[in-house]
């Protein structure tokens, strides 16, 4: 019989950053759910009292989004892969105790307006107001385990950026000179490479690593997403959402000083 999650169990995840609830199977314990997440270990103390049989939920953190799969409503890995038209990259997930294939893949939030419209069936978007089961909970159903496999939060491909978004209103076609289309899409790659360059940064340098790639995104006149795909590259690096903040604010301050 697998054992029930326990208080160290809460403690550790929300040691990493992980704000958590308490849940009775998949429902939270609490008056107000995911709202009443949190990372402060006295009040997940009081939460998991010497006994508590409670699963864990966890609020998905600001910098990471998450592609939930439910074989149960007809979702499967292959159908994401066909509505983004491309091979989906490694990245951390969490498989579900139900054992029929069901998943959470995690990946770093882009940023900007995000939606699951175009999403197939049985695969949902969950971000910052929604919230997981998190492993060693056990599925209500089957009594297994809830289980990590564990890799970096990739970013998202070009393919399931573009799913992600809203569609664009209809406008009437106009032409795009090729010099503006081909300097996006160098922005665009350029972007991708400076967020694994932060994300791969060893310990010690992360700090270092952001604030470089920070000045450089601002040099060459990046957008917000950009920034907001910094931040959450840092994060998963191993720096709070504090800390990356106030490091993108000092580059941004130092470029805007030497300008």
């Amino acid at each position: 019989m697998n054992a029930q999650p326990t208080r160290d169990d809460a403690l550790r995840l929300a040691a990493a950053g992980w704000p958590v609830i308490p849940l009775r199977g998949k429902i939270p314990v609490t008056a107000h759910g995911v709202k009443d997440a949190t990372t402060d270990p006295q009040q997940i103390a009081a939460w998991w009292p010497a006994g508590a049989r409670r699963n864990i939920g966890a609020r998905v953190p600001r910098s990471l989004l998450v592609l939930d799969i439910d074989p149960q409503n007809g979702g499967s890995l292959a159908e994401l892969a066909d509505a983004a038209g491309a091979q989906l990259p490694r990245t951390l997930t969490v498989h579900s105790g139900r054992g029929t294939g069901g998943r959470h893949l995690y990946f770093l939030n882009p940023g900007g307006p995000l939606t699951s419209t175009r999403l197939p069936a049985g695969i949902d978007l969950k971000t910052e107001t929604g919230y997981l089961v998190m492993p060693p909970s056990l599925h209500p159903d089957t009594g297994q385990p809830y289980r990590w496999e564990d890799a970096p939060p990739a970013p998202l491909t070009p393919a399931l950026r573009e799913l992600l978004r809203p569609a664009e209103p209809r406008r009437a076609p106009r032409s795009t000179p090729a010099s503006s289309t081909q300097h996006a899409s160098r922005l665009s790659t350029r972007a991708a490479y400076l967020a694994a360059f932060v994300q791969d940064a060893p310990d010690g340098t992360r700090n270092g690593r952001l604030f470089w790639a920070a000045c450089q995104a601002i040099r060459d006149g990046h957008d917000a997403l950009t920034f907001d795909l910094l931040e959450g590259a840092a994060v998963a690096a191993g720096l709070t959402e504090t800390e990356a903040t106030r490091t993108i604010a000092s580059a941004r301050r130092t470029m805007g000083g030497a300008s």
